[in-house]
């Protein structure tokens, strides 16, 4: 069997994502106060963006052996990310990466990745 060499930032960035991915918005701050709406809506952009940060190790611009997510709209995007969710046969890292992410997550990631890509 081979096994692949284990890119260090791309196991660092799979463990980021499956860290995050476990974390709420609604958790009591430093002081102990669970934090306003204005906060917590802050907070999701911020996780949304670390979300999306795990898709920019492989599908970001300059990338040349996989496809760079550029140009794609939101509902492209959301089509594609929930089809990989719900191929039960499926194996790939993508798959994998999906099965992991709640239909609200594959939402804001995709929203995510249209707006960033815009130039």
């Amino acid at each position: 069997m081979i096994r692949e060499a284990a890119n260090p930032i791309t196991a660092a960035l799979t463990g980021a994502a499956v860290f995050l991915s476990a974390c709420s918005g609604g958790t009591p701050d430093a002081e102990g106060e669970t934090p306003s709406a204005e906060r917590s809506d802050a907070v999701i952009l911020d996780r949304t963006a670390q979300l999306a940060l795990a898709c920019s190790g492989c599908h970001g611009a300059g990338t040349e052996a996989i496809v760079d997510l550029s140009g794609y709209s939101q509902e492209q995007l959301e089509t594609a990310l929930t089809t990989y969710k719900a191929e039960t046969e499926g194996s790939t890292v993508m798959h994998r990466f999906m099965r992991g992410y709640s239909d609200a997550d594959i939402g804001a990631i995709s929203a995510y990745l249209a707006r960033e890509a815009r130039p």
